[in-house]
């Protein structure tokens, strides 16, 4: 095995791990939506929040009811759960991590959501079917191999259906001094390998033959989920427990304030593409 692929593999074990085994407490400090919410008038709760992103980014992805939903890095199923309540959706979501899978499946049985999560690498989606729609949010920045997510995405998408992917980025325009100053010490406590410019993103899709319909920058609707995520760790004992399971739980935590750091400096951007297939 090569270096670049020992560290690759590396990282992938890391990621297992890491949600393989903090999920719960996941679950437990910031809900089944472990992704950022999207503030419209900035009064609304978390939870309300989580939920207005995902009908945002089901607006844009022009999702129609009865669809057939793939969610590519999933998490606990938050997200595929509401797609089949509001859209009667049948969902398949796919993670790396057997404790999410195993969460999200009791979820969607307790909430009666035409849902399924199975353990897969979204590196090589090994799926016969095909979908409607391809969702994705927060998850490809992780990823080593994002050309590969891309071309498994295309392959698996009906001719006319949709692509949306919601991510982290960094600025088109951050220089290699902000990049030491705040995009490194994201990647280096978010277990992300390589922030990619939006730009990146689109190019691969174009490259799978998918037409780009929309890109749009969500930074300043979502931004206020570090503020709040900041207050929910400030908890002396939280960082006890972070230090028995490890230096990656310790540094996710650091991260909180490199994620906020970055939104303040526009160094780092919240980004969604939403790509058709001819």
């Amino acid at each position: 095995m090569t270096t670049q692929s020992a560290n690759v593999a590396s990282l992938k074990d890391r990621i297992t791990c890491h949600y393989d085994e903090l999920s719960p407490l996941y679950r437990d400090l910031w809900g089944v939506h472990i992704h950022h919410g999207y503030w419209k008038d900035g009064n609304e709760t978390k939870e309300e929040a989580q939920e207005q992103l995902i009908i945002e980014l089901a607006k844009r992805a022009q999702i129609k009811l009865g669809s057939r939903i793939l969610d590519v890095g999933c998490g606990m199923g938050g997200s595929a759960i509401a797609l089949s309540g509001h859209f009667g959706a049948s969902v398949l979501g796919v993670t790396i991590s057997s404790a999410q899978v195993a969460i999200g499946n009791d979820l969607a049985h307790l909430s009666g959501a035409d849902v399924e999560l199975l353990r897969m690498d979204a590196e090589t989606l090994e799926l016969t079917e095909t979908f409607d729609v391809v969702w994705s949010v927060e998850a490809i920045s992780h990823l080593s191999n994002k050309t590969a997510c891309f071309r498994s995405m295309a392959k698996l998408l009906e001719p006319g259906g949709k692509i949306v992917v919601a991510d982290w980025f960094k600025a088109p325009d951050v220089t290699m001094d902000q990049e030491r100053e705040f995009i490194v010490p994201i990647e280096r406590t978010m277990l992300v390998p390589k922030l990619e410019r939006i730009a990146s993103y689109t190019a691969w899709m174009q490259q799978e033959g998918l037409n780009v319909t929309q890109v749009a920058d969500f930074s300043a609707k979502v931004s206020k989920t570090w503020d709040i995520a900041t207050g929910l760790i400030g908890n002396p004992a939280l960082w006890k427990f972070a230090a028995t399971r490890g230096r990656d739980f310790v540094a996710f935590l650091e991260g909180f304030a490199a994620m906020r750091a970055g939104y303040r400096s526009k160094t780092l951007s919240y980004g969604v593409i939403v790509a058709e297939k001819p």
